[in-house]
């Protein structure tokens, strides 16, 4: 592929890992500009996994030199940061990529990140697509996020719904798939409380059938023990 062909390529990626949606959650990147007034070295940037492809570096900084809005390049071109700080609410940044995210499921597990973005990419500009994986297998399900929000809603109310070489897609919100597995592991969590108060009930049973030989032996002692209303007292308690 030529070089200009590869740029906006190059500087897509390299957004994406300033964006506020990656910047945040990536303990790496943030620690080393957080460190350094915002700047990071290119040639750091230049041994990501998904940037190693990319030869010379000079590639990378021309690229980087053309971003708009998000980034800059020092002078001598071996540093890269934001134009503008992290925004200091990270929540509401977070609940921002909720509500342009959305779930995906029924995608081949064969498929590949850069197969997933170009696909996805067709339906509007997408941020980003992280493929859901157990024991390092990508199990068919992705979260995507949008650049925009309306783009988000438009591909979860389409009414013909998406397909993925002929298989239709399953495909909700974001926030519903994250208000689904709340209520699944509150079901699990009061499953759990259940079975606690089933224990205690069946631990409170098993006293009331002992509690007569306890009473036995406490009729004995009040037999030989001047304080007689102790006993039914203390009985009492232990049921």
């Amino acid at each position: 592929m030529a070089t200009e062909d590869l740029k906006p390529k190059i500087l897509s990626q390299v957004e994406f890992y300033f964006s506020d949606s990656n910047l945040l959650n990536d303990k790496f990147l943030f620690t080393t500009q957080q460190a350094n007034d915002g700047w990071v070295p290119i040639s750091v940037i230049s041994q990501f996994e998904r940037m190693k492809k990319y030869r010379p570096i000079e590639t990378i900084v021309e690229a980087l030199r053309q971003s708009e809005s998000l980034l800059e390049v020092s002078e001598n071109g071996e540093m890269v940061r934001r134009k503008t700080p992290l925004p200091a609410n990270q929540n509401e940044v977070q609940v921002a990529i909720n509500k342009r995210s959305v779930f995906v499921e029924h995608l081949p597990e064969d498929a590949t990140l850069d197969e997933l973005i170009e696909f996805f990419g067709k339906f509007a500009p997408v941020n980003q697509v992280r493929m859901k994986k157990r024991d390092k297998k990508f199990v068919g399900s992705v979260f995507v996020e949008f650049k925009k929000e309306e783009d988000a809603q438009k591909f979860v109310s389409a009414e013909e719904k998406p397909k993925y070489n002929d298989k239709e897609l399953n495909v909700i919100s974001k926030v519903s798939y994250d208000e689904y597995k709340a209520q699944k592991f509150g079901e699990r969590r009061g499953g759990r409380g259940r079975k606690e108060k089933y224990r205690k009930d069946d631990q409170k049973d098993r006293k009331r059938e002992e509690s007569p030989k306890r009473e036995e032996r406490g009729e004995k002692e009040d037999r030989n023990d001047t304080k007689e209303e102790k006993e039914p007292k203390d009985d009492k308690k232990e049921e």
